[in-house]
């Protein structure tokens, strides 16, 4: 019965957690252990599951798409986000796998670029650079992304 009432907390309160935002397993297990007993946390932990409001692998998706829309980052940076998040490595990869850095890094760049619009082409070049090396764009994409929208600004200034 004891056992019953401490399932029946953790479980609310992983409720309200998840009520402000999704989260992992990992992370609902890390708040949760403050106050419960892993046994209690495991059977609260499958509950959830068994009622679709944990799972790790519709998290990762959804982690992935949201930041190649809102605030792109390199596929790399996304898979360490999720990994920090406690999301298995695997299930982190396989979420970014239709991702294209090229155009996740133009996106980034392009949204960035305005910002720049009376600099010369060196203080564009590096400031751009720096903004995507930030995010987690290896030096390939953001070339590719920076001379791209050099050529674009060049062409309308024309």
């Amino acid at each position: 019965m004891q056992d019953d009432k401490a399932i029946q907390k953790a479980f609310g309160r992983a409720l309200n957690l998840i009520s402000y935002r999704q989260r992992t397993e990992s992370e609902l297990r890390r708040r949760l252990s403050e106050k419960s007993e892993p046994d209690v946390i495991d059977a609260a932990l499958e509950r959830l599951k068994e009622q679709g409001l944990v799972d790790d692998a519709k998290y990762a998706m959804e982690w992935s798409d949201s930041r190649s829309r809102r605030s792109p980052r390199s596929s790399r940076m996304i898979v360490r986000e999720l990994v920090n998040k406690g999301v298995a490595p695997s299930l982190a990869e396989s979420s970014v796998e239709g991702l294209d850095d090229d155009d996740t890094a133009y996106d980034a760049a392009s949204r960035f670029a305005t910002r720049l619009a009376d600099a010369d082409y060196e203080q564009f070049h590096r400031r751009l650079w720096g903004h995507l090396q930030r995010r987690g764009y290896g030096p390939g994409a953001a070339r590719r992304a920076v001379s791209r929208l050099w050529r674009e600004r060049q062409s309308a200034a024309d």
